[in-house]
């Protein structure tokens, strides 16, 4: 029997009616002058990246830059979401096998997530880390925009350990490796806004230090650099186990496709950070 997590920012974060959340990604991906509008193709080598996940006005046209460069031939996506409010278990997988969102149902890839908890000792499914949470979510809206039909693994992160994250990573790596054998590719993203609530030029100078260090694939280094700056980055952790994930799978290269601001959406006097980065062979 199917459980099934509803949309919980639908309304608030974005249209809650299909129509209007589908004109609102045709911008992001097609008109909206941060975004790609239209300009890029699908890499086939892409296998991680950074995404924004603010609400899709402000942040979707930065993510859009790396949602429009994903081959169609992806199977599963891990997102790797922060848990904001700290709800319930530190590092917790999804309890629900469907997630619900106006453009339709997403399933849970069940199988990985069951090896993934008999291996982590750490990890295991958790309602009240996701229930509420807005950082995956978001994610799925531009998913079944770049790939129609796919599964996806949700692991949401409140407390981790820079030891943890390594072994995360470690063993989404070879989850990634098992199904490349069998022939399932996945994409490994994590979902993550910059410096919070900064001026225009502050919010620069310290997205800067944190995104060298996403493009350098150090993950140790950013978790260094956000902590001895004090740089506001929601999802520092999922981030580290990516990049964790990315040096597992032998990745070299990253590449930052969009860097802007909430200010770039709307005039604001304070702003949030957001990229787009793309990893891959």
């Amino acid at each position: 029997m199917n459980s099934i997590r509803p949309s919980a920012v639908a309304g608030s974060f974005y249209p809650a009616e299909a129509e209007e959340l589908d004109a609102l990604l045709d911008e992001c991906f097609l008109s909206n002058p941060l975004g790609p509008r239209g300009a890029v193709e699908p890499e086939p080598f892409l296998t991680a990246g950074l995404v924004p996940h603010a609400g899709p006005a402000y942040s979707g046209p930065c993510a859009a830059h790396l949602y429009a460069r994903l081959d169609r031939s992806v199977g599963t996506v891990i997102l790797i979401g922060v848990n904001h409010r700290a709800l319930g278990h530190n590092v917790a997988l999804s309890p629900w096998n469907l997630w619900h969102t106006p453009l339709g149902d997403v399933r849970v890839d069940e199988e990985l997530s069951c090896r993934l908890e008999a291996r982590v000792d750490f990890l295991r499914p958790d309602e009240p880390a996701h229930a509420t949470e807005h950082s995956i979510e978001i994610q799925l809206l531009f998913l079944q925009r770049a790939l129609g039909e796919f599964r996806f693994l949700p692991i949401s992160l409140a407390r981790l350990s820079n030891d943890q994250c390594a072994v995360l990573g470690r063993a989404l790596a070879d989850s990634v490796e098992t199904d490349a054998v069998a022939g399932k590719k996945t994409v490994i993203l994590a979902s993550s806004d910059l410096s919070h609530y900064l001026s225009p030029a502050e919010t620069e100078e310290l997205d800067r230090i944190a995104l060298d260090r996403v493009l350098a694939l150090d993950p140790p280094g950013l978790l260094e650099a956000v902590d001895e700056h004090n740089i506001t980055m929601c999802g520092v952790l999922p981030t580290a186990v990516m990049l964790y994930t990315a040096k597992a799978l032998g990745l070299k290269r990253a590449h930052l496709l969009k860097h802007c601001h909430s200010g770039h959406a709307e005039p604001m006097r304070t702003v949030v950070g957001y990229a787009s980065v793309a990893i891959g062979l």
